[in-house]
């Protein structure tokens, strides 16, 4: 593609206002999550077009996916912690064999977030005793 030409370039720029508009209901998907799961299966949903890579808006597009999605999966980390705070000393054991497998989906770009966890997990095992 000839990027000289007007015509592929404003088909360039409008791809890429599409595409930054479907990172944008990604990420009001994203806040919209409600688990782990769905958090990461949105964070990897969307991929940045080869025709695209140069392209600085879709880019930060797919940057604000990836932010937003880990912000969100910390939240509900937290949320997870909580609760297993403030649990019965009978149902604490059921809490965090819960939390432990809905860490199981932190794949892909969430996947540093295990470690995170688990060591926000031993803090509050810790803070529990």
């Amino acid at each position: 593609m000839a990027l000289r030409d007007p015509v592929d370039k404003n088909l360039l720029r409008m791809e890429a206002r599409r595409f930054v508009n479907r990172c944008e209901g990604a990420i009001s998907s994203i806040e919209r999550a409600d688990t782990l799961r769905e958090v990461a299966r949105l964070a990897t949903s969307i991929t940045l077009p080869y025709s695209l890579s140069e392209d600085y808006s879709a880019r930060d597009g797919v940057r604000m996916i990836q932010t937003r999605a880990e912000d969100r999966a910390r939240e509900l980390i937290n949320e997870q912690l909580q609760a297993y705070i403030r649990a019965e000393e009978n149902q604490r054991e059921k809490y965090r064999r819960a939390m432990v497998d809905a860490w199981a989906n932190l794949t892909g770009p969430l996947s540093h977030l295990h470690a995170w966890a688990q060591s926000k997990l031993v803090a509050a095992t810790q803070q529990r005793r």
